[in-house]
């Protein structure tokens, strides 16, 4: 047996247990998120955000084979454990996912290309959201004018919240991770 292989296969499997320590660790934050989600009495909104950007410090530290991995355990442990299981749709189906996402059309490396795609990628899990909403919204609020302007408010805030995530993603890199991988 070659010392040098056998040090290497040790290396290899303690890298592997810090991933899977760090994104069961980091899962159970979100899933703390997602509880307090649907709990809280205001800034509910946060919270999803909040596990959103958790789930990207895992993609961010273990890469993304592990990210979608703790992207499949929250959903499944937030249905689980979330008091109100409407409340982990939108997580889900935007605020989980777009972490992977975003990764993915972010290295296309093409900035006008990866808007659209954003752009794209946010309209479709608008799309049956909206669907679902009209069952609950008054006739009125759900034809005409007023649906074009709250689907163009909803991308001005989505591209304000792609901003905010990617500030949080610089930020993560500049002062949290540095600070993390000295200890």
């Amino acid at each position: 047996m070659d010392i040098e292989t056998g040090s290497g296969n040790l290396k290899q499997h303690g890298k592997s247990t810090r991933k899977l320590a760090l994104s069961g660790i980091l899962s159970a934050l979100v899933i703390i998120a997602l509880v307090l989600e649907s709990i809280a009495p205001t800034g509910r909104l946060g919270f999803y955000v909040l596990a959103a950007f958790i789930l990207s410090v895992v993609l961010l530290e273990a890469g993304i084979g592990w990210a979608w991995g703790a992207y499949a355990v929250t959903c499944a442990a937030g249905f689980l454990v979330v008091p109100e299981k409407l409340n982990i749709v939108p997580y889900v189906m935007f605020f989980g996912i777009y972490t992977m996402v975003k990764f993915h059309i972010e290295s296309i490396r093409k900035t006008w290309v990866e808007i659209v795609l954003k752009l794209a990628a946010f309209n479709l899990f608008l799309w049956p959201a909206w669907s679902i909403a009209k069952s609950f919204l008054p006739p009125e609020l759900t034809k005409g004018y007023g649906v074009i302007a709250g689907g163009v408010i909803a991308n001005i805030a989505f591209v304000f919240y792609d901003y905010l995530f990617t500030a949080w993603i610089r930020y993560y890199f500049e002062k949290v991770a540095p600070r993390i991988r000295k200890a």
